[in-house]
């Protein structure tokens, strides 16, 4: 026992020698602020405290602040959370996790397929393909959200049986206008996702409720409305990739557990986590990822989405009905009497 004591005192003793010969007192401070930050907020700090000692030891010799923030990079990862990142003096920090995906047919196509694609397959099926966004800033909920449904509505009729929301090269952004796009389709009177935080406590909710899309109780509109607005039940395959990220992510769990939905493909990239951002400084900020997502049977998702049906490769944008994965919805489409 006298043996942990022992070590646990020169622990903290080398951690309080070294806060009290920091060359630069604001670099000190600036590595106690963002450790207050994070372990505060982040949804893994488990390994909080080797963090801070690194830090202290990297940086005690620092003149300048400028020199702590590539040390994020290390830090991120250590969180295991290559969703934030630290931004400091107009420049990026976080973890360039490798992407497991070795799919280059969907990765050249993400350079190019930027806008909301919809055609009928098969005179009976509609498809529509949404790719990410960068409305980081909320600039264009409205846009996003009418396009959807403009592209939803170009296609339509009563001879539409069931649905392919393809979101293979959807590699995040703004979530909200896509499911604002999409409430038709995810159902009514139900909560189909939220958040959760390190405690498993809920902190948000989606839910649509009389037609309208609430996110912790604020209520998305939209301009415009589709011509079929029944969507609650038909059948509806949601094809992932490896690419599918963070926003991608968050829409196809808004699916997961609806009556006759699939989701079809391969493993998602891992995002799926919310993202807060925090002021260090006037010169920094951390954005860290602060909850999980669960989806409407409260499932949370911790790592990447596993689809029902792994179908890898064989993606053809330019010919439909040779592509494998809508080979499979067809196919599992097959069951439902139209």
């Amino acid at each position: 026992m006298k043996k942990i004591i022992l070590l646990l005192y020169l622990i903290h003793f080398s951690i309080v020698m070294q806060a009290q010969n920091f060359q630069n007192a604001n670099v000190k401070k600036f590595i106690d602020k963002s450790i207050n930050i994070i372990e505060n907020n982040a949804v893994n700090v488990e390994n909080i405290t080797s963090i801070k000692e690194r830090l202290y030891k990297k940086s005690v010799d620092f003149k300048s602040v400028d020199e702590i923030a590539p040390l994020f990079k290390e830090v991120f990862k250590d969180l295991n959370d290559y969703h934030g990142n630290l931004k400091y003096n107009g420049k990026t920090y976080g973890w360039d996790k490798l992407t497991e995906s070795t799919n280059t047919y969907l990765k050249n196509k993400i350079k190019n397929e930027t806008k909301v694609k919809s055609v009928i397959i098969n005179k009976q099926i509609g498809y529509i393909r949404i790719s990410g966004n960068d409305d980081f800033a909320f600039k264009k909920v409205d846009s996003i959200a009418n396009d959807i449904v403009s592209n939803i509505n170009s296609i339509d009729s009563k001879k539409i049986k069931a649905w392919i929301i393809d979101l293979r090269i959807n590699t995040g952004g703004n979530m909200y206008p896509i499911l604002l796009g999409l409430k038709e389709f995810i159902g009514n009177n139900v909560i189909f996702g939220g958040f959760v935080n390190s405690k498993n406590e809920i902190t948000g909710n989606w839910e649509i409720k009389n037609n309208k899309l609430l996110i912790d109780k604020n209520l998305l509109e939209r301009k415009s409305e589709l011509i079929f607005p029944s969507k609650n039940t038909i059948p509806i395959a949601i094809l992932t990739s490896g690419y599918t990220a963070s926003a991608g992510e968050m829409t196809a769990i808004s699916f997961i557990g609806r009556d006759n939905t699939f989701v079809i493909g391969e493993p998602t990239a891992n995002y799926t986590t919310a993202v807060q951002g925090f002021e260090i400084n006037k010169f920094a900020a951390i954005n860290l990822s602060t909850d999980y997502v669960i989806d409407r049977n409260k499932k949370v998702y911790k790592q990447n989405i596993i689809p029902d049906y792994e179908v890898k490769d064989g993606d053809n944008f330019e010919n439909l009905n040779k592509d494998s994965k809508i080979k499979e919805a067809l196919k599992l489409f097959k069951q439902f009497s139209y």
